[in-house]
């Protein structure tokens, strides 16, 4: 089930193009390439899971069980790609902010410590992954003229109709950003574009940078918060079926974004969790199978406590 992270020279990595350093490491839900010379990963969802077949077997069982139906659950298959998404109509339905709570205020407050802001009256803002859009609301009340991309195309239609705001369907992987925004009857420029911890599932960031280039002003500004590559990511998200395709260094992301004529203003420090314990860590069931793999695996122990948690971090870069 646990295999050495040896390199493997027939393998390029699927985000630099570099042969040779790229090792697989395994986890119980996914198998993922790291590039040694660009320090990027790439995610590969497993076709099986060991445990599936048992969790689904003993699921019927153990239904009106809550803690051990949801421990069942994790080792099985759950919902991908755009259904996965779906969940925000049901948040959007119950009127709950939860998680999202204080997000408007605290990139607010950001921005003006950087002296990037001075108020969002007027302003035209573009979001891109913004579900459930409970920040691109909290825009639009500030006085921003505010277009927010769903995965999802309920979901869309949800924000739109219980937020007010101004919705479009877009996916990194198979969408053109700037036809999509055409198509919605948006004009730009933008004077900000905000994708927040969704880079992730984009496949080819540099083909993204030079798109989001195109929508921004001059002096218009990109902010992309994100958690930077580390080996903390793969034990912590090891039981999600749906989570990032890629993780990405800040280089990579600064390299790209200045190809496309946009270079780093500001950089801030969200904060950060360790994978196995404290607050947002690994559900205390999943943890002995995690250390399985941490244990059997000397890729992780050669990480250092840098590696050993999951960073938040928001770049923000401004065009020209």
């Amino acid at each position: 089930m646990m295999t050495m992270p040896l390199a493997r020279e027939e393998l390029a990595c699927a985000i630099c193009g570099s042969s040779g350093a790229v090792s697989e490491i395994d986890t119980y839900k996914s198998t993922w390439l790291f590039c040694a010379s660009c320090g990027c990963y790439s995610r590969i969802q497993k076709a099986a899971y060991p445990l599936e077949r048992a969790a689904r077997a003993l699921l019927p069982v153990f239904r009106y069980v809550p803690k051990l139906n949801g421990f069942l659950h994790s080792l099985g298959r759950k919902k991908q790609g755009v259904d996965f998404y779906r969940y925000y109509s049901e948040q959007l339905a119950s009127g709950e902010r939860g998680p999202w709570v204080g997000q408007f205020e605290m990139v607010t407050a950001e921005l003006r410590s950087a002296d990037l802001l001075v108020g969002w009256s007027g302003c035209k803002v573009l979001e891109i992954s913004g579900e459930p859009g409970y920040f691109a609301q909290d825009l639009m009340k500030a006085g921003a003229d505010v277009v927010v991309s769903a995965f999802a195309d309920d979901v869309a239609r949800a924000m739109s109709e219980r937020l007010g705001v101004n919705t479009l369907t877009y996916d990194f992987n198979a969408d053109d950003i700037v036809r999509k925004v055409a198509a919605a009857n948006q004009s730009g420029p933008f004077d900000f574009v905000f994708i927040r911890f969704a880079i992730g599932f984009c496949e080819d960031v540099p083909v993204l940078m030079r798109k989001l280039s195109s929508l921004l002003k001059q002096g218009g500004l990109l902010y992309v918060s994100f958690s930077p590559a580390s080996r903390a990511v793969l034990l912590r998200w090891m039981f999600d079926d749906y989570t990032y395709l890629r993780q990405y260094t800040e280089a990579h992301l600064s390299d790209a974004a200045a190809a496309a004529d946009m270079r780093v203003r500001a950089r801030f420090d969200e904060g950060y969790f360790h994978w196995d314990r404290g607050p947002h860590s690994l559900h205390w069931s999943l943890r002995p199978f995690a250390r399985r793999y941490f244990n059997a695996n000397p890729f992780y122990r050669d990480g250092d406590e840098y590696d050993a948690v999951q960073r938040r971090v928001a770049l923000v870069f401004c065009r020209g």
